[in-house]
């Protein structure tokens, strides 16, 4: 139970420490792909208990002044020090990758995952063509591409797998007709989808946690704007059995009106709710930052008010943070990556968040007002999650 010497020490360190989030008890680790070179980026993007007490972590490495992709999967403790590997997609006849990124693993028997992600080839150039890998972490395995189904008079342009469980598989495309659609991958029968929220301009499905059974439950984001952009973070229900989408919820930032809210990541908190990652931008606000939340399920079925937790990878001598961005979770852990001293370099940061009744206690602190000190965009980087 939190006692009031525990709320004095804690709003003493978020008044002492300029950023306030990074003093809540949060700790942070930088985690970066172990052969990475100097001016090079690593992407943390999605993560999966490994079955032996560790993890798998999918990413991306960009290498030195190259905007060409390589897809990572880290294998190890959660903080660091395991194994890491290059996975990229191989080159066929009529086409050659030339990029790859991986995102979303699961852990199947056997030392298999699977991973959803994304490519590019010589053939087709900039458009990402959708991609999942199944096998061993050293590629001998089966690559897959990802090709959703679209109506006559359209062109399929952009796929990107995001997140698999179970026997489903969610992600985005663009079409010639429309972009920022979500699509639904049952992975044993080859169909595919469409993810359509009433009402929403474009959408994504960056998360995907499987319930058990038939039953799957969908995070991301949505605009009811026609301007491409997203506003708003969402959970729903998917039944595999009916294909019927139920519960839809919209969730905000600290349960306010947050400029954009979005879910990139989702797992289970072990007490039949859910952890969620992802990034917001408050109104009048420049620049991202991530957080973790957690949600419960209601009585009734659907899903209960986030509690949330702000997630700012901490600046300290030498190091000015810029951005920070929540890409996916485990347990009380989130990943992403930050970007630092005005550089644009992506870094790879695990975040431990503390334990759920200090965590309720911290969010209830913020909640009563509690600012949180944000720095301005200094370079636009690419930041593609999990999941």
């Amino acid at each position: 139970m939190s006692t009031l010497s525990d709320v004095r020490r804690l709003s003493l360190l978020m008044i002492l420490i300029p950023g306030a989030t990074f003093a809540t008890g949060t700790t942070y680790t930088t985690l970066n792909y172990s052969g990475a070179l100097p001016g090079s980026s690593t992407f943390l993007t999605g993560v999966r208990g490994d079955n032996e007490g560790g993890v798998y972590m999918t990413g991306v490495y960009t290498p030195p002044s190259s905007s060409d992709t390589q897809g990572l999967v880290y294998q190890g403790p959660v903080t660091g020090g395991g194994d890491w590997y290059i996975l990229n997609r191989p080159s066929s006849a009529g086409s050659t990758t030339t990029s790859t990124a991986l995102y979303g693993p699961n852990t199947l028997p056997g030392g298999v995952i699977r991973v959803a992600g994304s490519y590019k080839t010589s053939e087709t150039g900039a458009r990402d063509l959708g991609l999942y890998y199944e096998g061993t972490v050293n590629g001998a395995g089966t690559w897959t591409t990802l090709a959703p189904t679209v109506s006559g008079g359209e062109t399929l342009l952009n796929t990107i797998g995001h997140s698999n469980h179970g026997n489903l598989l969610v992600g985005n495309y663009d079409t010639s007709l429309a972009t920022g659609r979500a699509f639904i991958f049952d992975i044993t029968g080859g169909t595919y989808t469409e993810l359509v929220k009433p009402g929403a301009a474009s959408i994504t499905a960056y998360g995907i946690w499987h319930n058990g059974g038939d039953s799957y439950t969908i995070a991301g984001g949505f605009s009811n704007l026609n301007n491409g952009g997203l506003d708003v973070g969402y959970l729903v229900d998917w039944d595999a059995g009916t294909g019927i989408a139920t519960h839809w919820t919209e969730f905000y930032y600290n349960n306010d009106n947050a400029l954009i809210t979005h879910f990139d990541g989702i797992t289970s908190d072990g007490a039949g709710g859910y952890n969620l990652t992802g990034d917001w931008i408050g109104v009048g606000e420049e620049n991202g930052l991530g957080f973790f939340a957690n949600v419960g399920r209601a009585e009734a079925g659907g899903f209960e008010e986030a509690t949330w937790l702000s997630i700012n990878y901490p600046s300290s001598e030498g190091l000015d943070v810029d951005e920070t961005s929540g890409n996916t979770v485990y347990e009380n852990y989130v990943m992403g990556i930050y970007t630092a001293n005005g550089e644009g370099l992506a870094q790879g940061y695990v975040a431990a968040v503390p334990e759920p009744g200090t965590f309720a206690l911290l969010s209830g602190l913020l909640a009563l007002g509690v600012s949180v000190r944000r720095r301005k965009r200094s370079a636009g980087v690419l930041i593609e999650p999990q999941r």
